[in-house]
């Protein structure tokens, strides 16, 4: 359900969620992103980090400054200011990936189970080729970043594009970095080598996490992708790959990136209202 007003959730003693509901639902995620907007222009004292998710803003403060009683007044005046959303800044990335890999492969091989592509084309019934044609036919919108630096939770905008599998059985203790999967309805890449147990569908051929930025478009942090994102995946095969890959190795890799206003109110009226699950 939606609230009718946001919740206040205290997240221990530097914490405080402000919740607008409790499904997965796109149009929440809008008003977060607002929320984050407007909380980022009234600089509250003491709020020194905004975390968004997928349903709620957490704001993260410095208790010598300031205290959880009087952050939530700021913000109740902060949230009278929030009415519909109709626009919000976006940037649209468009990321070459490997469908269907041999590193994929090779990890389906090592822990005995299904290639993962192909479940995730039984699960949807489809073939494996549609899977790929269908993950790259659109964008998918950045809900919430983190988990592990860089590391993304994204879902369809467009209906027509749902996918959905289920999570290994047995999480897998490795997987390589920059491999993109699929859980439930949301896609993601792992940033750096790390255990999970999402359903491989290939791998980037661009870094989405560089703890030492190389590359111009990676902010200091090394965190390229933020909530507000849009993603566009370009399926290429294995030369195209290396050649991009060389390119970010160097530092060289010309990422294909446009921000521009995305318009929440025609999304709206075209889709209704969109859960994330149910995209």
């Amino acid at each position: 359900m939606i609230y009718d007003q946001p919740i206040y959730r205290p997240l221990g003693d530097c914490m405080l969620g402000v919740e607008f509901g409790d499904e997965a639902n796109l149009e929440l995620n809008f008003k977060v992103l607002e929320l984050e907007r407007l909380v980022n222009e009234a600089a509250i004292p003491g709020v020194i980090e905004t975390v968004p998710s997928l349903r709620e803003l957490v704001l993260v403060i410095d208790r010598t400054k300031t205290t959880n009683a009087r952050v939530q007044e700021a913000m109740d005046r902060v949230i009278s200011e929030l009415g519909e959303v109709t626009t919000l800044l976006s940037r649209r990335w468009l990321l070459p990936c490997w469908y269907d890999d041999p590193w994929s492969n090779e990890l389906a091989a090592r822990y005995d189970v299904e290639n993962n592509l192909a479940i995730v084309a039984r699960e949807n019934g489809l073939t494996k080729e549609q899977v790929v044609e269908r993950h790259t036919s659109g964008e998918f919108w950045v809900v919430c970043v983190g988990f592990t630096p860089g590391c993304y939770f994204s879902a369809p905008l467009d209906p027509a594009m749902h996918l959905a599998a289920p999570k290994w059985k047995t999480p897998r203790d490795y997987t390589p970095a920059r491999c993109l999967a699929l859980a439930g309805f949301s896609t993601g890449a792992y940033p750096v080598a790390s255990p999970g147990g999402y359903q491989l569908l290939g791998r980037l051929a661009v870094n989405i996490y560089e703890p030492h930025p190389r590359n111009a478009a990676f902010p200091a942090d090394g965190v390229l992708l933020r909530a507000g994102d849009r993603i566009r995946y370009r399926n290429v095969g294995a030369l195209e790959y290396d050649r991009i890959w060389t390119q970010v190795e160097a530092g060289r890799y010309d990422y294909e990136v446009v921000e521009e206003e995305f318009d929440v109110t025609d999304y709206v009226r075209e889709f209704g209202r969109v859960t994330a699950d149910r995209a």
